[in-house]
């Protein structure tokens, strides 16, 4: 499997929701699992996501000394044209309402997948602007760390 050669665009990147869990949060833990994804229509954003951790600073008689807290994989608002009848928007609104966690797949142009473990916050309607569409933000929140598998 390879990794990207190029820098690569978001334009016809595939973001897909399944209420179906993984065997094991690995790429063979998907792959055996058969998780179903439906593709999630009209996306305008996705948050960034990835491993993070802050760094905290004791003020000690000493001297500062640093530690860092603890791991986070981000979170933020996904903004998606508003289509009810889409069937990735209809998972994205149930899963907004359960403390459940979701899957996610995002499939890149080149073929490299990430899989996500998220739940959503919120499903909420934009609010209205003069010449602005309907569309929805779902807040979410990455629970692991993403998992990746190179493009074939």
């Amino acid at each position: 499997m390879a990794a990207h050669t190029a820098i690569a665009g978001f334009a016809d990147t595939i973001y897909a929701i399944s209420d179906d869990l993984p065997a094991a949060y690995s790429a063979t833990g998907y792959a055996a699992t058969g998780v179903v994804f439906s593709v999630i229509g009209k996306v305008e954003s996705f948050p960034e996501f990835g491993s993070e951790q802050s760094i905290n600073a004791f003020n000690g008689i000493g001297g500062i000394e640093y530690t860092k807290g603890a791991r986070q994989y981000g979170q933020g608002p996904m903004v998606v044209g508003d289509l009810p009848s889409d069937a990735g928007q209809v998972i994205l609104k149930a899963a907004a309402a359960t403390n459940n966690h979701y899957s996610m797949k995002i499939t890149y142009p080149d073929g490299e997948v990430h899989y996500l473990d998220v739940l959503v916050g919120s499903w909420k309607l934009s609010s209205a602007t003069e010449s602005g569409q309907l569309k929805r933000t779902a807040m979410l929140a990455m629970c692991k760390a993403p998992v990746v598998v190179a493009a074939a």
